[in-house]
């Protein structure tokens, strides 16, 4: 399922979800530069946490980025584990 809060008529910030077993995992959780520190991305996270518990979760779960971090922490996530992304050196 995806959320999307519009601004003047353009996306603000959006995000999606699926159920997974018992829980809603969040992905893409994205805010416009523009729209930041305006609790939309808040929003949009409740959002979808409502509708995975309307579908039978009982724990949500997500990855973040650093700059991420700092909003699922103040919506009371927590950390699980750390995530490290690898990607072959490119070469010359």
């Amino acid at each position: 399922v995806a959320a999307q809060v519009e601004l003047d008529g353009a996306p603000a910030a959006s995000g999606r979800a699926a159920l997974i077993g018992d829980a809603v995992v969040l992905d893409s959780i994205v805010t416009a530069r523009a729209h930041r520190r305006r609790g939309l991305g808040a929003a949009v996270v409740s959002a979808l946490v409502a509708w995975g518990r309307g579908a039978g979760a009982s724990r949500g779960l997500l990855v973040a980025t650093p700059e991420g971090r700092a909003l699922y922490t103040a919506l009371g996530w927590r950390t699980l584990a750390v995530v490290h992304t690898y990607a072959p050196d490119p070469g010359p």
